[in-house]
């Protein structure tokens, strides 16, 4: 079976369907697919179409911005991206994603239908991370492999976690968890791995962290769903929904990365991921003021950091990580800890926020205290000298300088709405920033 045409500009950000039937006693689907030109005549970035496949019974993957366009699933296996399992008969759909469409593209899809009897391959058994107790545990939140637009396999990508000495990973490939099973059976006593998606629009990313359901991410005419709809859907399930990297930058370069869902600034999310990438960015910084004017308008929001890493060649430099007090080292109290604002995030000092109450009362990340209370902030630099900064609904203020290898305590006495902490060095970049204390 084959099927052809051509896309043009006015398909630009929509989903378009392939439907093909698929007989009963299929046990193989083979999908040969290939667009022309690569890159429209005059335009500076390639057009981008990726796949997204739903059969009778549900999605069945996807294979985001990979130069990987064909693809095989069996029972027992499926190439990266798509979801093993049984071949139902029916009615199944590929949708052509269109996130870049600059010009006339000319398509072509090849559907092979086999029955042939096909051997078992083992699967991946998952292994456990005996817990821990309460304590402060470091780990990333957002990470990607070939299953979707990476440069490693998910052994390599865990292999960095441990050589990073990080106590907890999280595999949040674009549209797809098709790399699940084989990262929760790498896990150990000393890494836990939490699973996650990244759902990729045409209009902003946001990560659903924990669990391994493969969640609806498309938005619009094709779903008749609206962001906040799926927000509430993830959380309903159990699931922590994050806005990622809300300032990155956007189309052409990077279609759909900037967050620009007008009915969720930031609506219905409790989390934004603040940190993105390696070192400290200008879109990280655009983020950052997001994240407290937000914060000034009285909304009650947590902040994360994720490496967003793609391969080794993004595995060097100071990648701001997660430092989570939590009750245990398992996926269920480390992203109740983070749901709860229970975290710094650091590419390295200690940076740890208190606040004591009128009363007496010590409260941390994330919890409320009233007007005339006191910020603590106990820091440690790593390598530099850093300046302490206390945020507040009125602006930054400037606290005293350590030297490298030093550690001190700050003070701020009183403040408005929240209040937070960041650790900076002489050229104002950003090494360390807690989650909020709100004040009311």
């Amino acid at each position: 079976m084959i099927l052809s045409g051509q896309l043009t500009p006015a398909q630009h950000k929509s989903h378009v369907p392939l439907e093909f039937d698929v007989p009963a006693g299929t046990t193989r689907l083979t999908a040969r697919f290939t667009t022309s030109p690569e890159r429209s005549p005059g335009e500076m970035f390639d057009n981008m179409v990726c796949l997204s496949l739903w059969g009778p019974a549900g999605p069945r993957g996807a294979r985001h911005n990979n130069p990987v366009s064909d693809f095989v699933i069996e029972a027992t296996h499926a190439t990266p991206g798509y979801l093993p399992g049984r071949i139902e008969p029916g009615r199944w759909t590929l949708f052509m994603d269109c996130f870049r469409i600059l010009g006339p593209i000319d398509y072509q899809l090849e559907i092979l239908c086999e029955s042939d009897a096909i051997p078992a391959k083992p699967g991946y058994p998952r292994q456990p991370t005996h817990a821990r107790g309460p304590g402060w545990y470091r780990g990333d939140l957002h990470a990607h492999t070939l299953h979707s637009d990476g440069s490693w396999d998910v052994p390599d990508l865990v292999n960095w976690a441990r050589e990073t000495g990080l106590d907890f990973m999280t595999l949040s490939d674009h549209n797809t968890t098709s790399g699940h099973a084989q990262v929760h059976s790498l896990a150990s006593d000393t890494l836990l791995t939490i699973g996650g998606m990244e759902l990729t629009t045409h209009w902003g990313h946001a990560l659903a962290l924990g669990g391994t359901e493969l969640h609806e991410w498309r938005v619009g005419e094709v779903t008749r769903r609206t962001m906040p709809m799926l927000a509430d859907d993830i959380m309903s399930k159990g699931a922590q929904f994050v806005i990622a990297h809300p300032m990155s930058p956007g189309d052409p370069s990077c279609t759909g990365c900037r967050w620009e869902y007008a009915d969720m600034m930031p609506g219905n999310s409790h989390m934004v991921e603040i940190w993105n990438g390696g070192p400290w960015s200008d879109y990280n910084e655009e983020g950052l003021a997001l994240f407290q004017h937000w914060l000034a308008l009285g909304l009650r929001l947590r902040a994360t950091a994720g490496s967003d890493i793609h391969g080794p060649e993004a595995a060097k430099g100071p990648i701001g990580f997660n430092h989570v007090e939590a009750e245990s080292l398992t996926e269920t109290a480390i992203l109740h800890a983070i749901s709860r604002g229970r975290n710094y995030l650091s590419s390295g000092p200690r940076l740890i926020l208190t606040a004591e109450t009128p009363e007496g009362h010590i409260a941390g990340m994330g919890e409320t205290v009233p007007h005339g209370s006191t910020f603590h902030a106990d820091w440690q630099s790593e390598h530099m000298p850093l300046k302490l900064h206390f945020v507040d609904q009125s602006g930054r203020k400037a606290a005293q300088s350590i030297p490298a290898e030093a550690a001190g305590v700050e003070e701020l006495p009183d403040a408005a709405r929240f209040v937070m902490a960041e650790l900076r060095d002489a050229t104002g970049r950003l090494h360390a920033v807690t989650n909020p204390i709100f004040v009311v």
